[in-house]
């Protein structure tokens, strides 16, 4: 992946996203997990819920996600050197992943 950058700005994040599949979902946060340093995790619990200013256990945020009992949940980390956000949003097709490094 190559970071995107203008002549005439600020260097923009790098951004991709993807639908998965439940057990792709698992994965993910076991990758997370044993590959990084999560250093926060939000919920955004629905529609006319917005992410709290407390912290969720990763296990937790998983749990909420595969139970549709959470809207969204947003997930910062270290990993490879650079700083990343992963924002997991439950959609009808299974799961809806942006990710972003800083």
């Amino acid at each position: 992946m190559t970071q995107p950058t203008f002549a005439d700005g600020p260097q923009v994040p790098l951004m991709v996203e993807g639908l998965i599949d439940p057990p792709t979902l698992n994965r993910l946060f076991a990758d997370l997990e044993s590959a990084a340093v999560v250093t926060g995790v939000r919920e955004k619990g629905g529609p006319a819920e917005f992410a709290g200013v407390g912290e969720l256990p990763p296990t937790a945020a998983l749990e909420r996600l595969l139970a549709r009992t959470a809207r969204a949940v947003q997930i910062r980390y270290r990993f490879d050197g650079h700083e990343w956000t992963d924002t997991v949003l439950a959609v009808p097709g299974g799961f809806r992943v942006v990710r972003c490094r800083h």
